[in-house]
């Protein structure tokens, strides 16, 4: 764990850094958002102690900027949910052990429905954001008296970020829909780590990964994490070059 912590020290300072500034809105997005889908409705939040309600617009651009620049950077760079996932994933019992198609439509399913709860209904209130200047106390609160629905998003949520202990960054593979969103965008993002031609297919980088995956592919957070354990040298940082065969 160590050598990994060493392995890309610029990573580790950003991600410390976006913990210091999106810490408290994301553990408030969890734990005591009212709405159906934390984040996107912060502007009318009844929670006025969230940071979120100064925070979300300028995060969003930034997140979307991000997006057309350095494709899916936010979630290796600054996303505090998916730092927590990767530490929880350092002691995934199934490490290297499950992948299958389900990556390439789950995160779309859970898009799709987030579409219609926000667009559809809405984006309901399920919780009652009760104000008490604790913030424990609040979340203690708003468990006790926010209905079914909202106990089973937050369960939903909670349940996908610790399965990180059996499957590695299970939540960001597989469920996250903003994970989603930016891997389209990986598409087209204007640099990334990508594999050259001189690439032999060893999978030395996908061992490497902790999301499991090689450069400029589905679930590539573009944290560059793998750019030195290429045994051939086939990894590049900068405008893509698509490898052949």
């Amino acid at each position: 764990m160590l050598e990994s912590l060493k392995a890309n020290w610029k990573r580790r300072l950003s991600q410390a850094g976006f913990i210091v500034i999106l810490g408290e809105f994301s553990f408030y997005g969890v734990f005591r958002c009212p709405f159906a889908i934390p984040y996107v409705n912060c502007g009318n939040c009844p929670v006025i102690q969230c940071p979120g309600r100064k925070l979300w617009m300028p995060v969003w651009l930034g997140i979307l900027f991000s997006g057309f620049l350095l494709g899916r950077s936010f979630c290796g760079w600054a996303c505090p949910g998916g730092l927590v996932s990767e530490i929880l994933g350092k002691f995934a019992l199934l490490r290297g052990k499950v992948r299958n198609a389900m990556e390439l439509v789950s995160k779309y399913l859970v898009i799709l429905i987030c579409l219609v709860i926000f667009f559809v209904l809405n984006n309901p209130r399920w919780a009652i954001p009760i104000r008490t200047g604790d913030f424990w106390g609040s979340v203690y609160l708003t468990f006790e008296h926010a209905n079914q629905l909202w106990l089973l998003r937050t369960a939903f949520i909670l349940s996908g970020i610790g399965i990180a202990l059996l499957i590695p960054h299970f939540w960001c593979r597989y469920l996250c829909p903003t994970g989603g969103l930016l891997d389209l965008f990986n598409r087209i993002a204007l640099v990334k780590f990508f594999r050259t031609s001189a690439c032999n297919d060893c999978d030395a980088c996908r061992n490497a990964c902790f999301a499991e995956t090689r450069p400029a592919e589905i679930g590539c957070t573009n944290c560059g994490d793998c750019s030195k354990s290429c045994p051939v040298d086939a990894i590049r940082f900068g405008v893509s070059i698509k490898k052949s065969g």
